[in-house]
């Protein structure tokens, strides 16, 4: 009998600011929120700064990843 593991995975869009020169600066999950920050922290500069849509998989090898980088073991 094949027993197959069902992985679940979601996709989520994330809202990133660019600058110029197309170096990640943030990401947001709401566009309105990546919109404030740029007229909150950015607006000053006289630099172009861009938003821009993208997609986010979240699966459990990401979530381990937080985890680890949060210093989070066994699922605590």
């Amino acid at each position: 009998m094949l027993v197959r593991l069902l992985v679940i995975k979601m996709i989520r869009t994330i809202y990133i600011i660019t600058n110029e020169d197309k170096i990640i600066l943030s990401a947001f999950t709401t566009l309105q929120a990546a919109k404030n920050e740029i007229e909150l922290n950015y607006s000053e500069f006289p630099e172009n700064f861009n938003i821009e849509p993208c997609a986010l998989n979240i699966d459990a090898r990401f979530i381990n990843e937080i985890k680890k980088e949060m210093g989070v073991e066994n699922g605590k």
